[in-house]
């Protein structure tokens, strides 16, 4: 037996269809629409993320020059610019992050790992645009444009959830909104200095790993414990009982652990936690790691399309880089394709199969006489 089905359609497969419809119905996003409906908006701006398409243009031709494979991705006919760019303005772009969320909520089981052992990282990267052509877009002494706020799976390598503000808006005042797991511990920078914020991380039975600021009062309760020549550690609290603007700080009854990592040419790196269990050679090491969002905010603004926007309106904006980061989970849960591309680097599988989007991959199933295992699968690229 054989089965055909084109990388694109292999990638697609990963949405479900009627939970991305129930989505849809939620906001309204196909009032009104004849043809060119959430779906096909959402397909299109996924090829020109992953075909590194930089324009309506380059897009729309790229579908239409398919006529034969347009039905199989659910596109219904020939698509105009002006359709296209009249859909991308005016589509909800919250459709697309509700999806974003629904497909890492439906992971499978065997990449997510117990919760005591999560590790996820929280930052935010500045998405810089032109304030001539992004009139709606703010403006402070280092950004124009809007902000992203993330959180990052360390041990998964995917990013679990993500938020917009204006460029003015504080990290802290995201960081609170974000769920806090049991037994997860979370990593961040001084942005998220919020005492009464890493209180309630600790009163939910999570841990937290970040900076401590030279100015901040502290009672040490520990001598100092060289645990290597690099790192020592003490036991510390917080001196303050109230805070300027906040009230009463509810940190100030905790006891934490102050972890000085010595750095060469610099001042020493002063970490703070409230992970009383792990050595200090391991908390120096997981600040170490927050490293890993940069590189990802970094992965993404190079090789997928959110440094140049098909439209300019805010709605327009937020959905591309939405769909943007479903089109890295969708990559990342294509097993199929990771089969026949081992030992390949992420950004090489999406220029391999960017430049192949309509190839067929083909599925042959072998009999029980040639194979050991009869659910095994041999797959191979065809060329039409």
């Amino acid at each position: 037996m054989q089965e055909h089905c084109s990388i694109i359609g292999t990638i697609l497969t990963g949405i479900n269809r009627k939970l991305f419809k129930r989505i849809v119905d939620k906001y309204n996003g196909d009032r009104y629409v004849k043809y060119f409906n959430c779906w096909s908006l959402f397909v299109c701006i996924l090829i020109g993320q992953i075909a590194n398409l930089k324009s309506i243009r380059e897009i729309v031709d790229t579908i239409n020059f398919q006529p034969n494979n347009q039905y199989h991705i659910g596109i219904k006919k020939n698509i105009s610019k002006s359709t296209f760019a009249e859909a991308n303005e005016r589509t909800n772009w919250r459709i697309f992050r509700d999806v974003f969320l629904k497909l890492i909520a439906q992971l499978p089981q065997k990449i997510q790992l117990e919760v005591e052992n999560l590790v996820k990282i929280i930052d935010s990267s500045p998405i810089r645009l032109d304030l001539t052509n992004h009139t709606w877009a703010e403006k402070t002494q280092r950004i124009e444009g809007i902000k992203l706020h993330l959180m990052y799976d360390l041990n998964n390598a995917l990013p679990t959830y993500f938020e917009f503000t204006g460029a003015r808006t504080n990290d802290i005042e995201i960081g609170k909104k974000m769920d806090i797991q049991k037994g997860c511990t979370y990593v961040f920078d001084k942005g998220y200095m919020d005492f009464n914020w890493w209180s309630d991380i600790d009163d939910k039975g999570a841990y937290f790993v970040t900076r401590l600021k030279r100015n901040n009062a502290i009672i040490e309760l520990s001598k100092i414990q060289e645990n290597s020549e690099l790192v020592s550690s003490q036991l510390i609290r917080l001196k303050n009982k109230n805070l300027c603007h906040s009230g009463r700080n509810r940190c100030n009854e905790k006891i934490l652990r102050k972890v000085v990592v010595k750095r060469e040419d610099t001042r020493p790196l002063i970490l703070v936690t409230n992970d009383l269990n792990r050595s200090a050679e391991e908390i120096a090491e997981l600040y170490k790691q927050r490293w890993q969002i940069e590189l990802f905010f970094k992965w993404i603004k190079q090789n997928l399309k959110i440094k140049k926007f098909l439209g300019r309106s805010e709605n327009a904006v937020k959905t591309q880089i939405c769909i943007a980061l479903i089109s890295y989970i969708l990559i990342y849960m294509a097993e199929e394709i990771k089969k026949v591309c081992r030992n390949i680097s992420l950004k090489n599988l999406l220029k391999l199969i960017g430049n192949n989007l309509f190839t067929t991959l083909k599925v042959r199933k072998y009999g029980r006489k040639r194979l050991k295992d009869p659910n095994q699968l041999q797959f191979q690229w065809v060329f039409f």
